[in-house]
């Protein structure tokens, strides 16, 4: 075939399949262009009458500044298509980089697409400025369900404040103008029922109050060690009647006080310091059905004195060498346990030789009624290892399954130990006992 059919027919083919994309309907369009970068969807303009539009109907305007090539053109880019799309918004999300010039109107982005009626706000601000007021509308809009501010934000609330429908609230290294600030912003979402906060050290909040009458979800991340004398007396005050969930990885130091969380089921629990006030915070928790925490010397006192009424589900990251030496008094302290998880991949000292399980006057309760799942993560075959898993297998009546990772052994060393584990004796007849290895 000569080369020139050969090109025309290829020519035609295109032409064709352009054609076909251009007779499906706008919605499947619409749903293309949201699956490639802004820039480019806005670029398939050029191709026909029928395209020139198009990208102004996309109910979602994603801008990153990585997707943008040129400097300049990101501010170009932004402010023209905001400009040209006039079709409501349901969503925006704005990633602004140390690029983002000093002097550009942030503000005026955030309005323009708060005056489509939005429903999800996704801001994040890294520039080299001090941290910026966002427009006084983003504190009244009804349509507004959704909302997350990260970095260098100032929550500056004008002074009157109403977000009736924002359900979802993330707040991540931001800076608020005064210490209630967050306590009006919150007062002000009658409806929210989750929430993200990661904390700055200087983010102008001693008392951080989390007071909401309807949240179900919250997550507190708080990693800044909080080392000098000027910034005592922060704290963590929790007043949610209606938690579920909570989230709390916290290593400042800072003191908590949970005051009303009557309905709290599942709890994940990282402090890497002592604080004020522990017993009574962790007492808190002996009602949820789960619970996730790295167990500190501190804790392993307080299990001794709690009683986990309700606890079904347990996964313990192991932080020192005396932690077995409790366990047993923590699981009488658990009479409805069905499922423990313990989890090695933290604990880098090898526990202390003490016949742990051999000591204790009877076994728990959950081992003869209740516990149906056992799992040990990253079990790495030394002798009080192999003594837990004994422990378990010959007293819990009741067991289903047990699982043993051996991910952190050599490939020669897993054979070994699989037969070894085996061989011990279970006292449940009807359990199975399974390996996950990371060889295949």
């Amino acid at each position: 075939m000569p080369k020139t059919t050969e090109h025309c027919d290829e020519k035609i083919e295109e032409i064709l399949c352009e054609d076909r994309i251009s007779s499906l309907p706008d919605d499947l369009l619409v749903t293309i262009l949201l699956s490639v970068p802004l820039k480019d969807a806005a670029a398939t303009m050029i191709l026909s009458k029928r395209w020139r539009f198009m990208w102004t109907m996309l109910p979602i305007l994603v801008y990153k500044e990585s997707d943008v090539e040129s400097k300049n053109s990101v501010w170009d880019f932004l402010d023209k298509s905001l400009e040209l799309h006039k079709a409501p918004l349901l969503g925006m999300y704005m990633q602004l980089g140390p690029q983002c010039p000093l002097d550009a109107d942030v503000g005026k982005w955030v309005a323009t697409a708060l005056d489509r009626g939005l429903a999800l706000l996704i801001f994040e601000l890294r520039w080299s400025a001090d941290p910026t007021s966002l427009p006084m509308t983003l504190y009244s809009c009804k349509s507004l369900k959704i909302l997350r501010l990260s970095h260098k934000v100032l929550v500056d609330l004008p002074s009157s404040i109403w977000l009736p429908s924002l359900q979802i609230l993330e707040l991540n290294c931001v800076v608020y103008k005064n210490e209630d600030s967050l306590k009006r912003f919150l007062s002000s979402c009658p409806v929210l029922e989750s929430m993200t906060v990661t904390r700055e050290k200087d983010d102008n909040v001693k008392i951080f109050t989390v007071k909401a009458p309807y949240l179900l979800d919250l997550s507190y991340g708080n990693y800044m060690s909080d080392d000098d004398e000027e910034d005592t007396g922060r704290c963590l005050v929790i007043d949610t009647p209606a938690l579920t969930y909570l989230d709390i990885a916290d290593y400042s130091g800072n003191s908590w006080s949970i005051e009303n969380t009557p309905c709290l089921e599942e709890v994940y629990f990282n402090v890497d310091r002592s604080l004020l006030g522990f017993d009574k915070f962790l007492r808190s928790f002996s009602k949820v059905l789960f619970l996730e925490l790295i167990l500190t010397d501190k804790m392993i006192v307080c299990f001794s004195t709690i009683e986990f009424s309700r606890l079904t589900k347990c996964k313990l990251f192991p932080n020192n060498s005396n932690w077995m030496d409790s366990l047993v008094s923590f699981l009488h302290n658990t009479p409805k346990l069905k499922y423990l998880i313990i989890d090695y991949k933290t604990n880098h000292q090898p526990p202390i030789a003490s016949m742990w399980w051999s000591q204790s006057i009877s076994d728990p309760e959950c081992l003869s009624s209740s516990l149906e799942k056992f799992e040990l993560i990253d079990y790495g075959g030394r002798e009080e290892e192999r003594e837990l898993v004994e422990y378990i297998l010959t007293t819990s009546i009741c067991l289903k399954t047990a699982t043993i990772s051996l991910s952190t052994l050599k490939l020669e060393d897993e054979d070994i130990t699989m037969k070894e584990l085996k061989a011990i004796p279970r006292v449940s007849i009807t359990s199975h006992l399974f390996f996950k290895t990371s060889h295949k």
